[in-house]
C-alpha cells in the first residue's frame, strides 16, 4: 500500500479549527471543537472504509497522546493499515496540540476563580 495523504482535508478545515479553538471560552468548547473536528476528519477521510461514530474518537488531555481512539477502531485491522500508510495520526497529533495548548491555559485561567467569589479569604481586600 503506497502512503497515502489527508493534507488536502487537513488543509481545509485547519482555518476554521484554528479560529474555533482560538475564540474558545471554556474547557467545555475545546472539548467540543475538537471531537467534532476530529469525527468530521475521520468520517471525510476512512468512513468510506470503516464505521466511525462519535464514540470512535474522544479528548483526552490528560493522556499522553492527548486523545483517545476507541478500542473497537484500533482493533481493526483495516484501521491499523491506513494508520501506518497515512499522515491521519499526524493530523490528528496536529489537531490535539493546539487544543491541549489552548485547554490548558484555559484550565489554568479559571483555575479558583469561583471558590475565590464564593469564600473570599478574611481580612483580603480586592483593590
Amino acid at each position: 500500500m503506497d502512503k497515502v495523504s489527508f493534507n488536502a482535508y487537513e488543509r481545509n478545515v485547519e482555518p476554521a479549527y484554528r479560529d474555533m479553538i482560538d475564540k474558545a471560552e471554556s474547557t467545555v468548547d475545546i472539548r467540543n471543537f475538537f471531537e467534532r473536528t476530529a469525527l468530521n476528519f475521520l468520517q471525510e477521510t476512512v468512513g468510506d472504509r470503516l464505521d466511525i461514530k462519535p464514540e470512535s474518537i474522544s479528548f483526552a488531555p490528560d493522556s499522553e497522546q492527548g486523545y483517545r481512539i476507541s478500542p473497537i477502531l484500533i482493533e481493526n485491522s483495516e484501521f491499523q493499515e491506513i494508520v501506518e500508510h497515512s499522515d491521519l495520526a499526524n493530523i490528528l497529533d496536529r489537531f490535539t496540540d493546539r487544543a491541549v495548548k489552548k485547554y490548558a491555559h484555559l484550565d489554568r485561567r479559571h483555575q479558583g476563580k469561583p471558590e475565590a467569589r464564593i469564600n473570599p479569604t478574611p481580612g483580603f481586600q480586592n483593590d
